[in-house]
């Protein structure tokens, strides 16, 4: 798999956890797409990741002169939310790139992407819904620039990141669920939805109540201490299930301690009694370095 991520305008520091996480837990491809006044930054990784120039993709959708999107709040928050699929694409296309898995920069993997490669239909591009009208795109597994083409092709400039996926997935036909819980006999109709593929994938993954619940939500939205924050929109209430992490031992993946061992935190969640890995954590606080 290659990870790409996506740093445009305006620096986040905490990407830096991000992609030590990627580097120990083995991943060899990892493009960053970034201005070159952003280069620097990244100047600690050396040859472990490849910047991408993005001033050198040219955007053929021209997203900004279309989009009604707003440019001012936070420095451009929701117009560079849906901004980055676009250069993502020209990236995909111009390098001959396939399988992605992009990754917002506040989101931690806890497993190698290439676990996934065997478990999705290329034919699809997949992301987490948290209920039927919202997806959220923390982690997106996108199988090539073609399927990608006619899915921007349907995208609507005038909405934000949050609404779009859902549409397309229903005009298109070309999205599957990275499933955010597992089905059981008890789960209502909208619960289910949001499960869907959970019987291909031995993890959940989290689009964002998890890290939300775990390490509270971003305090540029509210100040204090809001662990335990559970997230109004999604079907699943994560506050009612175990979630606690497990520091394990790996033949081939994260770091080494003093005995020479590889030591991985892992986050799992109990559900009807099963002991089930998470695949990633949206931290939304931003404190990524407690999560690793």
């Amino acid at each position: 798999m290659n990870i790409v991520l996506v740093c445009l305008n305006n620096y986040q520091d905490y990407i830096t956890v991000n992609i030590e996480q990627l580097i120990k837990l083995n991943h060899s491809n990892i493009y960053v797409i970034t201005h070159p006044n952003l280069f620097s930054n990244f100047d600690i990784f050396e040859s472990k990741i490849n910047l991408i120039n993005a001033d050198s993709l040219h955007e053929s959708y021209e997203f900004e002169n279309k989009t009604s999107l707003d440019k001012s709040f936070r420095g451009g928050f929701w117009y560079l939310t849906s901004l980055r699929f676009f250069y993502i694409y020209e990236f995909m296309k111009r390098y001959e790139i396939e399988d992605v898995i992009h990754l917002e920069n506040d989101v931690l993997i806890y497993y190698n992407a290439d676990e996934l490669i065997d478990k999705v239909n290329k034919g699809f591009l997949y992301i987490p819904f948290d209920s039927y009208d919202r997806n959220i795109a923390s982690i997106m597994y996108i199988p090539n620039k073609d399927i990608y083409k006619v899915i921007l092709d349907n995208y609507d400039f005038n909405k934000n990141d949050m609404e779009n996926f859902s549409i397309i997935k229903q005009k298109t036909g070309l999205i599957q669920n990275f499933p955010i819980f597992i089905a059981n006999n008890n789960s209502n109709a909208e619960q289910q939805f949001v499960s869907t593929n959970s019987e291909l994938f031995p993890f959940i993954f989290d689009a964002a109540a998890i890290g939300q619940y775990l390490g509270g939500i971003d305090p540029k939205n509210q100040s204090g201490d809001t662990k335990g924050f559970v997230n109004e929109t999604c079907i699943i209430k994560y506050n009612n299930y175990r979630i606690w992490f497990e520091e394990l031992i790996s033949a081939s993946t994260c770091f080494l301690n003093s005995d020479n061992n590889k030591i991985c935190k892992k986050p799992f969640i109990e559900i009807e009694g099963n002991k089930v890995p998470i695949f990633n954590l949206h931290i939304h606080s931003k404190n990524l370095i407690g999560f690793v």
